[in-house]
């Protein structure tokens, strides 16, 4: 559900235009009891790729553990080429970390928590709302895009 919302936040600021949409995912105090499975993280790679290669800028991955690099490495050879370029494990020092996010994210646009100058915080509560999702397509373009969308699951 919350692609779906990037997605369409996406067409809504863009004006209906295929829009990108980046993700940030911070798994800093994820301990090794939490971690989820090969398998899982498989599936969540392969959606993204299967339905969302056009539409997904770029996947930061920060605050990731040795272990979870590992099975980082042993899934991203199932991603196609296209999808895996698009995904970046972030370092944990300072500096290296700045390093990268710069060859990726204009320098404002990197979250102060993590070295840069933005303070956007994401909350649940606005961005959910009421449980409405605004979308600029026509119910008609909305079963064209479903009907069309390619799905390899």
């Amino acid at each position: 559900n919350t692609v779906e919302r990037a997605v369409s936040d996406s067409l809504l600021r863009n004006n209906g235009e295929i829009g990108r949409f980046n993700v940030v995912m911070d798994f800093k105090g994820l301990s090794r009891k939490s971690t989820p499975s090969l398998s899982y993280i498989k599936k969540g790679m392969l959606f993204l790729q299967d339905h969302y290669p056009d539409r997904l800028g770029v996947l930061l991955i920060v605050n990731l553990s040795g272990i979870a690099q590992m099975m980082m490495k042993l899934v991203l050879p199932f991603v196609s080429e296209e999808v895996r370029k698009k995904i970046h494990v972030i370092p944990d020092g300072e500096k290296e970390r700045r390093e990268v996010l710069e060859q990726i994210l204009e320098v404002d646009q990197i979250p102060d928590w993590l070295g840069g100058k933005d303070e956007f915080r994401f909350n649940v509560d606005e961005y959910y709302g009421r449980g409405e999702i605004q979308c600029v397509l026509k119910d008609e373009e909305l079963v064209e895009y479903r009907e069309t969308m390619p799905y390899h699951a």
